[in-house]
C-alpha cells in the first residue's frame, strides 16, 4: 500500500506543478490583451499577433486547467445523487468510469493528438487564420503533453478509488 501512496503522490505532484506552472500564463495573457486593447483604442493600430497569442495562451491554460481540476475534484460529477452512497460504492462506480470511459476516450483523444502534433511539427504548420500566420505546431506538441498529463491523473484517480475499495477509506 506504501507503494500505492507514493505513486499517486507524485502522479498528483505532477498535476499541481502543472497546475501552479501554468497559473503564470495568466499574467502574460491579461498584458497581451491590455496591450491590444490600448493598441486599438487609443491608437487606432491593431496588432497582427495579439488574437493568436491570446487564443494559444488561453488554450494551453486550459487544455493545463483540466489536469488540475480532475486533480482537484472540479470536473462535472453525479455528486448529488453519489454522496447518499457509501464510500466503496462511489469508489466502484468511479474505478468502472474510469475503466470503460475515460481511459479508452481519453487514449484515443491522445492518440489523435499525438499525430496531428507530429504531422504538424513535420512541416511546421503555421495558423492560416491571421496575416501574422504564427507557428501552430509548439501549441498543437502542447495539446498532445496535456492529454498526456490528464491520462496521468486519471492513474491518479484510478488508484485512489482502488485504494478505497481495498482500505474502505480515502488515501
Amino acid at each position: 500500500m506504501h507503494a500505492l501512496k507514493r505513486i499517486v503522490r507524485g502522479l498528483d505532484n505532477i498535476a499541481l506543478w502543472l497546475g501552479r506552472l501554468t497559473w503564470w500564463l495568466v499574467i502574460p495573457l491579461m498584458a497581451v490583451l491590455a496591450y491590444e486593447v490600448i493598441a486599438r483604442k487609443l491608437f487606432v493600430s491593431p496588432t497582427i499577433w495579439a488574437m493568436d497569442i491570446s487564443y494559444m495562451l488561453n488554450g494551453i491554460l486550459g487544455m493545463a486547467g483540466a489536469v488540475y481540476a480532475l486533480y482537484r475534484g472540479g470536473h462535472i460529477a453525479i455528486d448529488f445523487i453519489s454522496d447518499k452512497w457509501s464510500l466503496r460504492t462511489q469508489a466502484a462506480l468511479n474505478a468502472v468510469f474510469y475503466v470503460t470511459c475515460f481511459f479508452p476516450g481519453i487514449s484515443i483523444f491522445l492518440w489523435f493528438a499525438s499525430r496531428f502534433a507530429y504531422d504538424s511539427w513535420l512541416i511546421r504548420e503555421r495558423a492560416i487564420t491571421s496575416a501574422w500566420m504564427a507557428p501552430i505546431y509548439p501549441l498543437k506538441m502542447l495539446m498532445a503533453l496535456a492529454i498526456g498529463f490528464l491520462l496521468l491523473q486519471g492513474i491518479s484517480e484510478f488508484l485512489k478509488n482502488v485504494y478505497v475499495l481495498l482500505r474502505g477509506h480515502k488515501l
